[in-house]
């Protein structure tokens, strides 16, 4: 599978599996099998209440730790605990992992970015992003941050492109991951003519199409 490169030269696969809404039970089992089809990018969060789970899809999958790029994020609650980290870390039952996020630019998001930088400067966190993030948020985070995010995770899709967005982006190179990268589960943007007529011209579907321009 396709890796990307980032700031850090960390590499970051390209397609992954998100858990968001998915029951424990459920994350389990669809980690567990994704990762046995060939997926090795994971994305979780203390919001979703499934990292136990996440963790022991990873563990049955028979796929080596080293091997899984694991995304999780810290909730705003957690931003002034000193042991958040260490707590998400046994829940996912691993000792670092690959991107660690704050999740919203809520309560005080600083210090739950500065909680990210010491987390990375510890190995406990390969890589650090920042969740639904814009515009005065990552202008002050901009003058304030020790260590540059290689990640920021927003909505991101042909019908909301970003575009502003992505110019502070690209001075520091932080790559964005999209959520919602197909719409919002309807099939106005799948049917868009546009991605059929460029899907045929390169042998691909409609969705590989948007999603190999705009999920990173």
């Amino acid at each position: 599978m396709e890796n990307i490169v980032l700031n850090n030269k960390l590499e970051c696969p390209v397609v992954g599996i998100g858990t968001f809404m998915l029951a424990p039970a459920d994350a389990e089992n669809s980690v567990r099998e994704a990762l046995k089809m060939g997926y090795r990018l994971v994305d979780t969060a203390n919001a979703y209440v499934n990292e136990r789970a996440v963790g022991r899809g990873i563990r049955e999958s028979g796929v080596d730790r080293k091997e899984v790029f694991l995304s999780t994020k810290l909730w705003p609650s957690e931003y002034e605990n000193e042991n958040a980290v260490d707590e998400t870390l046994e829940r996912l039952g691993v000792d670092y992992v690959d991107l660690l996020y704050i999740h919203q630019p809520a309560g005080n998001w600083l210090t739950g970015y500065r909680q990210l930088e010491k987390a990375y400067k510890e190995g406990k966190a390969k890589s650090i992003g920042i969740s639904n993030f814009e515009g005065k948020y990552i202008e002050e985070l901009e003058t304030k941050w020790d260590v540059v995010p290689q990640f920021i995770q927003v909505e991101a899709h042909p019908y909301f492109t970003q575009t502003e967005l992505r110019k502070t982006l690209d001075k520091y190179d932080i790559k964005l991951m999209s959520w919602y990268p197909l719409g919002h589960g309807d099939k106005s943007l799948i049917n868009e003519p546009v991605f059929a007529e460029l899907g045929k011209k390169y042998g691909k579907s409609p969705a590989q199409v948007i999603l190999h321009q705009w999920t990173f």
